[in-house]
């Protein structure tokens, strides 16, 4: 393997790696907010608010902080986070 592969190897992992981290903390607060609903939907308000608190967090990270802060700019190289790729 050539000294200039080796960067563009270590970027693709690092983009495979990235994407599906965030899925993963993506899908876990789609979960979360399902497995909320069906608790305050069946009686258990505390718990389902927590669910739906924990699942909000997740979707938080996941989609706006790893996906759009993190992934996107990446992805598109423009490297701003504001969405003016100028």
């Amino acid at each position: 393997m050539s000294k200039l592969a080796a960067p563009e190897i270590i970027e693709a992992v690092e983009l495979l790696g990235l994407t599906l981290g965030t899925g993963l903390v993506s899908s876990t607060g789609i979960y979360l907010e399902d497995l909320g609903l069906t608790a305050v939907t069946g009686g258990e308000l505390k718990l389902g608010a927590w669910f739906l608190g924990m699942g909000l967090v997740a979707l938080y990270i996941g989609v706006y902080l790893l996906g759009y802060e993190t992934l996107r700019p990446r992805l598109f190289g423009d490297g701003s986070s504001n969405g003016d790729a100028a």
